[in-house]
């Protein structure tokens, strides 16, 4: 049998019956159909579909860079040939410095002709790319074009993509697309299927800069916050924020007592933050509750792995809440038992 050979000029091309450019399996639930200028919106979950491609450039993709054999003659050899063709064009898609965003769909969508879909879901979601994967790189080089693109052949997060798209939102500081892609869940396993079970709408995290550089707020508006906290006694708020992937860890401490905490995530720079927790009254006659976090002289914040390499070090920062959580008509939240609150920080 002789070779197919993949055009990206002519959408009439088939292979072995079916359209070269054919849907693969669905994307995350969260993403599907989402398109470049919304991705990074917040406030929407499902959007319109990516936009039609352009005509690429023959030096791009050219029938000589790329073929493609049905996937039952593949030999070992044409595979890896291929699978190195492949990665070497989402290699310059996410890093060359002559991005073409018109580009982007037609050679993804080539590439993933050219493989199994399982193989090329694979390579996408693998460290090959300078020790990162293609999604790690696109976040990084601001390649939004390449990463919805690419979104479109991950039905399933793989532990190693999830745990470098959240480093990837650390680097560039984008708290709007850990939230958007939902990267906070890998710190809240037990919460999240509480949440649905209880059909509890998701919680609205934002991050603002402060009145200096060394400053920023986290507005929070946990939704149903006593009921989750009481089945699952154990809460957490994930956010980026100054390079860093901060939480706050709401839970019953050793004592007895109610406390928050204050912690950077694994990977984060340890920090020296002055913070504090205002939470709002709802039936305004009461001062706002305000939660300091103690620091002491000299000591810093720093994930756990860190600890053995720093001196004075702690990893979290303490703070008592005392037992209002547990009144059935606290004021402290509102009518939908939603917890409003604002956390203060500023570093040195």
């Amino acid at each position: 049998m002789s070779d197919v050979y993949l055009c990206v000029h002519c959408c009439a091309h088939v292979i072995i019956g079916k359209p070269l450019f054919s849907p693969l399996s669905p994307s995350p639930a969260h993403l599907t159909n989402m398109d470049t200028s919304e991705l990074f919106d917040d406030r929407k979950s499902d959007v319109n579909a990516p936009p039609s491609y352009d005509a690429v450039p023959t030096s791009a993709l050219s029938t000589d860079y790329l073929q493609c054999r049905p996937p039952s003659i593949f030999s070992r050899q044409r595979i890896k040939q291929t699978r190195t063709t492949v990665l070497s064009l989402i290699r310059d898609m996410v890093s060359a410095p002559d991005f073409t965003p018109s580009s982007v769909v037609p050679i993804v969508d080539a590439c993933a002709a050219s493989l199994p879909a399982a193989e090329f879901t694979n390579l996408l979601q693998t460290s090959n790319i300078e020790g990162h994967t293609a999604l790690y790189w696109a976040i990084v080089n601001n390649r939004r074009e390449a990463l919805v693109a690419f979104f479109r052949f991950i039905p399933k997060y793989t532990s190693t993509s999830y745990s470098d798209l959240r480093l990837a939102c650390m680097a560039t500081s984008d708290h709007a697309l850990f939230m958007n892609l939902k990267l906070y869940a890998v710190a809240n396993n037990r919460d999240e299927p509480l949440k649905r079970s209880l059909g509890c709408p998701p919680d609205e995290i934002e991050v603002h800069g402060g009145n200096s550089q060394n400053q920023f707020t986290v507005d929070m508006q946990i939704r149903m916050f006593q009921k989750r906290l009481r089945i699952a006694q154990k809460m957490v708020v994930e956010f980026v924020a100054k390079g860093r992937i901060w939480f706050l860890l709401f839970d019953m401490g050793h004592e007895a007592k109610w406390h928050i905490k204050l912690c950077l995530c694994q990977h984060s720079l340890p920090a020296r933050p002055n913070a504090v927790l205002l939470i709002q009254a709802q039936n305004g006659q009461h001062e706002v509750l305000k939660i300091g976090f103690p620091l002491e002289a000299d000591k810093s914040l720093a994930p756990e792995e860190y600890i053995t390499f720093y001196i004075r070090t702690c990893t979290s920062i303490d703070a008592t809440l005392g037992d209002w959580l547990m009144y059935n008509d606290t004021i402290y939240t509102d009518s939908d038992g939603t917890l409003h609150a604002k956390l203060e920080v500023t570093l040195p």
